[in-house]
């Protein structure tokens, strides 16, 4: 059974829910700086939560963004934003927020591993959501100043004000990703997905690579044309997927010429295209 993940609405998401909000994001790396950013230039009242005399703390002041220890920015936000990458010291965090959230309150994590593993739980009457955008940290600023956005994943994990969503629908907005669109999942299906996927995917691929020069060169194939051969190659093909599918090279040659037309070779091909298409419809830089 196949299903299709919900769009939020883009007409739904109301910034002035963001009005009377103070955000706080913990760091200052790729993922945290995308996000202060395109949040202050929406409008919306940010402040960096990060050491004083770090270098963190200076890139974010020739910004202009208000720099505020990590303590005071939890204890002054009434959203906290927590990046997955290694800006933010992940040992503190949850007593940083036990001791500095109060009812009401909302914690944003960029990605769902640290929220499926219980590494950060939400204190009484505080929401925990997460918000992963797609295409990388550095897209994220670039594509908002161009007027786009990235898409991104949401979720909902505790919805202890019962209006998780319209907030996170709003800061969707305020960060620019709602211009291209995002999508409903839950931390639950994110990790595991993503595990699977690690393991029966890119390390297999990885194995399947190291293999296959292996064996050529075994049969004489000199290490250079073995090389470009298999990764090389492999990196080309991926490009093209990419931005375009698979196409009708899931269809065998054999196969494929008896189909009737291109929409039947199109019926033929694995799910994954279709798909593909409907998300590669979401990410401008490869429309």
């Amino acid at each position: 059974m196949t299903s299709q993940a919900r769009l939020l609405e883009p007409d739904s998401a109301d910034l002035t829910l963001l009005q009377d909000r103070q955000v706080a994001v913990l760091g200052f790396g790729p993922i945290a700086s995308g996000h202060a950013l395109n949040l202050r230039d929406s409008g919306v009242d940010v402040r960096v939560g990060v050491p004083a005399e770090s270098r963190a703390a200076a890139r974010a002041e020739v910004e202009g963004l208000l720099v505020v220890s990590p303590q005071d920015a939890v204890r002054q936000a009434d959203i906290v934003v927590l990046p997955t990458d290694d800006s933010t010291d992940q040992t503190t965090l949850q007593q940083l927020l036990t001791a500095g959230l109060e009812p009401g309150d909302m914690i944003l994590v960029t990605g769902p591993e640290p929220v499926h593993a219980r590494e950060v739980t939400a204190p009484e009457g505080v929401d925990l959501v997460v918000l992963q955008g797609i295409g990388g940290p550095d897209r994220l600023r670039g594509e908002y100043l161009d007027g786009r956005g990235v898409p991104c994943l949401v979720a909902v994990e505790t919805d202890a004000t019962s209006v998780a969503w319209p907030v996170l629908t709003a800061y969707s907005q305020a960060l620019g990703s709602l211009r291209s669109g995002a999508l409903v999942t839950s931390a639950a299906e994110l990790a595991e997905a993503g595990s699977y996927a690690e393991e029966a995917v890119h390390l297999a691929v990885q194995r399947l690579v190291e293999d296959g020069f292996d064996r050529l060169v075994e049969r004489g194939t000199s290490e250079e044309v073995a090389y470009l051969l298999t990764l090389h190659e492999l990196k080309q093909r991926i490009d093209t997927a990419w931005t375009a599918g698979f196409g009708t090279e899931q269809v065998p040659d054999r196969h494929a010429a008896e189909l009737e037309s291109r929409r039947a070779v199109a019926r033929a091909a694995h799910p994954i295209e279709q798909v593909g298409r409907r998300v590669r419809a979401l990410m401008s830089w490869i429309r």
